[in-house]
């Protein structure tokens, strides 16, 4: 796997993900902690107002950004985008008042909503190879899965000798850094694409979705995405701190079974990918997340919640939520002419942020107001009826 980080331009690309995405996590831990520095108990409405603005960027941003990014230089256009993530993150350092952290924070997600989708467009044009590409969204996944080991790390160790705006200069030098790496490299121009408005440029990549049956089943993968991890991600704190009484430490080790799952299950999938198609692998993986979570929940009904249980739940949902997760771009790949690749992306990471806008909220609801057994059933069911639709609109189209 690791020898397509011979290829120059993606090694470059590969370690300013890994820089930028480190960065990142630093400021998500030092903005909880501002967070509650400047509301106290009131920190998790200040943090969901600031998801929020991020999703809605995200939502909202990546298909404009798709439509205009042709008019510019490739890597000119990927370099003032981390230096304006550089200096929002720069300026997070100097908040004093709640109001300058919105306009901030939306600075910033604007800047990184226009940034990753035109980024993840540029990896299938400098690697043709198939096989390659595949090997490639694999170690994506895994930088992914190991930043959010390490950066809780790598901030409890700054913390215990300075304060946790310090975290936010380790942002900006990730994100100095990736705009460094990609200066080193020559990427590929935008391809030329043909003359339309500005709007049909906006909604080329959606409408698309809604034509071809494999984009149609991708967007119902991504409910299966967004609701597996919104379990996770959401809930997890629920189910070790409040039905299982657990200590703090528990809760970490137990996101580190998923962690550690989800990294399994990226390492596996460019060789499951030689035995079964795209869509078996996704759709496998759904129906396993399903059996897991049923499983769970009849646990649960029958026995009552151990710790053990919910590790191997999760580890399993880990390895499956992967190979659900990585083959997505593939897909992508696939249903582009050569030309469209940054609008099918931008409309993607549109749509699945969209599915995450949703499936957030619904996750914190139904576990608040029903408790686990009927979260992970409701939530296992809503990916059971997606899995469903998506095997139908995927029938008579064929993805190898």
């Amino acid at each position: 796997m690791l020898s397509i980080l011979k290829d120059k331009r993606f090694r470059h690309l590969y370690f300013a993900q890994i820089l930028a995405l480190h960065g990142t996590g630093l400021a998500s831990i030092a903005l909880a902690l501002m967070a509650f520095d400047l509301t106290g108990q009131n920190a998790a409405l200040l943090l969901s107002s600031i998801f929020t603005i991020k999703m809605l960027a995200y939502v909202v941003v990546s298909p404009i950004a798709g439509a205009i990014a042709h008019k510019f230089n490739r890597k000119l256009y990927l370099i003032i985008l981390d230096i304006i993530r550089a200096l929002s993150a720069l300026a997070l350092f100097f908040v004093t008042d709640i109001w300058q952290i919105y306009i901030i924070i939306l600075f910033l997600q604007v800047s990184s909503a226009a940034f990753t989708p035109i980024y993840q467009a540029t990896i299938p044009e400098i690697l043709p190879d198939e096989d390659e590409y595949t090997r490639a969204l694999s170690l994506s996944k895994i930088a992914y899965d190991i930043e959010n080991i390490i950066s809780a790390g790598v901030a409890g160790l700054i913390l215990v000798s300075f304060s946790y705006n310090i975290l936010f200069l380790g942002t900006v030098f990730g994100f100095l850094g990736s705009a460094v790496l990609l200066s080193s490299i020559i990427l590929p121009k935008f391809a030329d694409i043909k003359d339309q408005s500005f709007l049909q440029n906006i909604t080329y990549g959606l409408k698309k979705f809604t034509k071809y049956p494999r984009l149609k089943g991708l967007f119902f993968i991504n409910i299966v995405i967004a609701s597996c991890g919104s379990m996770i991600i959401i809930n997890t704190i629920i189910f070790v701190r409040f039905d299982l009484s657990l200590s703090e430490i528990s809760f970490p080790i137990t996101m580190l079974a998923f962690g550690i799952g989800s990294i399994l299950g990226a390492l596996s999938v460019p060789k499951l990918l030689t035995i079964v198609s795209d869509k078996k692998l996704m759709l496998i993986g759904s129906f396993a997340i399903v059996l897991s979570f049923y499983a769970l929940a009849l646990w649960i009904k029958f026995y009552d919640i151990s710790w053990s249980t919910l590790i191997i739940t999760w580890l399993i949902s880990g390895i499956s939520y992967s190979c659900v997760l990585t083959p997505a771009g593939r897909v992508i790949r696939k249903s582009s002419n050569g030309s469209d690749f940054s609008q099918l992306y931008a409309a993607q990471f549109s749509l699945s942020h969209l599915c995450w806008l949703m499936m957030y909220p619904f996750s914190g609801w139904v576990m608040t107001r029903h408790g686990s057994f009927i979260s992970l059933i409701a939530i296992g069911t809503i990916i059971l009826l997606s899995t469903f639709v998506a095997y139908h609109a995927w029938k008579h189209d064929k993805i190898y």
